[in-house]
């Protein structure tokens, strides 16, 4: 796995950043119980507007918000989050 995929990468980020991260994750992303395969680590991230984070600081953001992973030995994650979710209601909204 490359470097950049590491979820450590999320420890090296200034805390500014860590900071813009989580709170995009709080307010963009809710948790189930479920996994839900239709949105990735890599695939989630592209829909932070205005910034750029790596697929490895993403994943780490996701860990320290409470995320559970599906598969961790994956190179894109799939993690338990909600078709309801606001940035996803908000991608298919912007479909129609």
């Amino acid at each position: 796995m490359e470097t950049l995929d590491l979820p450590e990468r999320f420890d090296e980020l200034s805390e500014d950043r860590k900071a813009f991260l989580l709170k995009w994750i709080a307010n963009n992303l809710i948790p189930i119980k479920s996994f839900n395969p239709k949105h990735t680590s890599y695939g989630l991230k592209q829909w932070i507007e205005g910034d750029y984070f790596t697929n490895g600081e993403f994943k780490g953001a996701m860990l320290k918000s409470g995320y559970k992973v599906q598969n961790t030995s994956a190179l894109n994650w799939v993690f338990n989050v909600s078709e309801k979710s606001p940035i996803i209601l908000k991608s298919k909204s912007k479909l129609k």
